[in-house]
């Protein structure tokens, strides 16, 4: 039941924080700051003061409405319509899960670097053989050179 309820309560990462974490969205604890990107509080940033499991929503600090009889109350947003500008660092067990790789990011990076590998093989092969070819190379310019020379000295001797 926990598991459920932590992933309808997250939001997306800032491009900020998604440079530092190899994620994409984080369940929204008390004390992240928010920045809600929909709805009729577009534009609006704060802290979080409240979490309401049941409605997947959150109250942000400042933010409340005033009723008719003048007593204000918290105005509570869905999770889905703000994203996350800054974290709550004091919970540790948090930041390990978060600097945590993701399994297909591994998969991936393992992929990346067997290509690489493969690249560096196959142009390691094509520079020995452009080096055999330029040895051989300057070796027929060389004996170019001499024949040159040899004609050159039979010529005057005649």
């Amino acid at each position: 039941m926990n598991q459920t309820v932590s992933k309808q309560i997250c939001a997306a990462l800032s491009k900020d924080l998604r440079k530092k974490y190899p994620r994409r969205s984080a369940r929204i604890m008390i004390n992240d700051t928010v920045k809600v990107m929909r709805g009729e509080y577009k534009g609006l940033s704060g802290k979080v003061a409240k979490i309401s499991t049941e409605s997947n929503s959150i109250a942000i600090e400042g933010n409340k409405k005033e009723k008719l009889k003048g007593e204000k109350i918290d105005v509570y947003i869905h999770s889905t319509n703000m994203i996350i500008t800054s974290l709550n660092t004091d919970d540790k067990w948090r930041l390990k899960i978060l600097e945590k790789k993701l399994k297909s990011n591994i998969k991936a990076m393992k992929e990346d670097a067997k290509k690489k590998s493969e690249v560096k093989s196959a142009d390691k092969k094509k520079s020995e053989v452009k080096s055999a070819d330029k040895k051989k190379s300057e070796v027929k310019s060389a004996d170019k050179k001499k024949d040159l020379k040899d004609g050159i000295k039979d010529r005057v001797k005649k």
